[in-house]
C-alpha cells in the first residue's frame, strides 16, 4: 500500500489454498480520511467466503472457506468502493 503515496487506495487480497480462503485488506491513509475501514470491508466479502476476520483501520486478515465466493466477494468490495467514490 506504501506505493500509492497520498492517495486514497485499498489492497484487497484473496487467495484460494486448500480449501481456504485467507486474505489481507490494507487501506492507505488517505482512504481512512474518506472514511474508509480495512475492518469494515471485511464485512462486505467475508460472508461470500463464509469468512470472519478483523482488524484495525489501516489492516484487516482473516479467512474463509469458501472459495466459490471469491469473485462474489470482490464484487461486494467494489460496489462498496463506488458508495466512497463521488
Amino acid at each position: 500500500k506504501g506505493r500509492f503515496g497520498t492517495q486514497p487506495a485499498v489492497v484487497v487480497l484473496l487467495g484460494n489454498a486448500d480449501g481456504k480462503v485467507p486474505f489481507v485488506v490494507a487501506v492507505t491513509k488517505a482512504a481512512q480520511e474518506l472514511g474508509i475501514k480495512a475492518g469494515d470491508l471485511v464485512g462486505s466479502f467475508g460472508p461470500s467466503i463464509a469468512g470472519r476476520g478483523g482488524g484495525k483501520a489501516d489492516i484487516a486478515y482473516g479467512a474463509g472457506t469458501d472459495p466459490s465466493g471469491i469473485d462474489a466477494g470482490l464484487a461486494a468490495v467494489r460496489t462498496r468502493m463506488s458508495q466512497h467514490s463521488g
